[in-house]
């Protein structure tokens, strides 16, 4: 822990007390070396929650007091994509947390249409967590072109994962399947919507969800543990036993080995598609989901801790042992 200045906020920027900090997988990533931040030092931390304390003098859509969560990708808002409304895709695109000092603080000053207004019904805790995990699922059910009816299978049943599974049952799946090699997730999932739910390290979970789905694969198969086992198995998954037909694989979690795809029948006339973090209109939807009830969170957060045991907090998510999200609060 280091003592540093409190931001100032420019013009079109709020400053922010942050009330919940949720420890996201990806957080780790720096931590081992396998992804480098846009610079160094910086703040992690990118699932924020809290109360807007002073806005700049053309912040527009930020009061003091409001509750927010955050947005933590900053995008430049003319370019195609963003006309497009893929602001996840922004050429000039800003993540903070990873080019700019993060949520692992008391106070952030973020651009002010970065910081959602956070409904009363929903705690700061949850707030955070819909920041990343929760919308990031959304998102990758709608880069799956999910339909109600449709048989989904999640290959790692982490923050993402789990609410994949709970986005899924929410929206009308007709089968979920939830696969892991952790006992504690796979009990979990079932409370999250999945119908049958497979440790991967007792049984071969392809062979189990062909015979589920009669040969005929998942529609949507998505993965999220991020090893190259996963992928291939999430890929099989959604290929039936005709190879004439295939289902849609929606790789979400960061791949940092080469994959291997075998044989140019597979996946013949689905999709293999790669989803990248969520959209403001994602977020805007999640929120009014949350706020609704349409989605419960009350099981999504294991562990709460006070901020000044963030470093604990970290170590306990690495270790990973029954843990689904950790939210530190102030």
């Amino acid at each position: 822990m280091e003592e540093i200045p409190t931001p100032t906020p420019q013009d079109e920027y709020a400053l922010v007390k942050i009330k919940a900090s949720g420890v996201c997988g990806s957080d780790l990533h720096y931590r081992h070396g396998r992804v480098e931040p846009g610079k160094v030092p910086i703040t992690l931390g990118h699932e924020i929650a809290g109360v807007v304390e002073e806005v700049g003098k053309n912040a527009k859509s930020a009061n003091i007091g409001d509750r927010v969560c955050i947005h933590y990708v900053i995008s430049c808002g003319v370019c195609v994509h963003c006309s497009q409304g893929n602001d996840n895709r922004c050429r000039n695109r800003v993540s903070i947390g990873h080019h700019v000092d993060g949520g692992f603080a008391e106070y952030i000053s973020v651009p002010a249409r970065n910081a959602f207004k956070l409904p009363d019904e929903i705690p700061f805790e949850q707030g955070a967590i819909i920041g990343c995990a929760v919308s990031t699922a959304f998102h990758a059910l709608r880069v799956g072109e999910f339909q109600p009816g449709d048989t989904v299978a999640v290959f790692g049943l982490g923050g993402v994962g789990m609410h994949i599974v709970a986005w899924a049952r929410a929206f009308g799946a007709s089968q979920i399947v939830g696969v892991d090699i952790a006992d504690f997730k796979l009990r979990i999932a079932k409370e999250f919507g999945a119908d049958l739910v497979i440790n991967s390290t007792e049984v071969d979970s392809v062979k189990e969800i062909q015979d589920l789905t009669d040969g005929q694969g998942v529609d949507v198969s998505f993965e999220v543990a991020g090893t190259e086992k996963t992928m291939e198995a999430s890929i099989l998954s959604a290929c039936g036993r005709s190879p004439y037909a295939a289902g849609r694989v929606v790789s979400v979690a960061a791949q940092f080995q080469p994959i291997r795809i075998a044989g140019m029948r597979t996946l013949r006339e689905g999709a293999l598609r790669k989803s990248g973090d969520h959209t403001r209109d994602d977020l805007r939807r999640v929120i009014e989901l949350a706020r609704t009830k349409r989605l419960d969170l009350s099981k999504s957060i294991t562990h709460r801790m006070p901020f000044d045991r963030l470093n604990e907090a970290v170590e306990l998510l690495d270790m990973g042992r029954e843990v689904l999200r950790i939210v530190v609060t102030q």
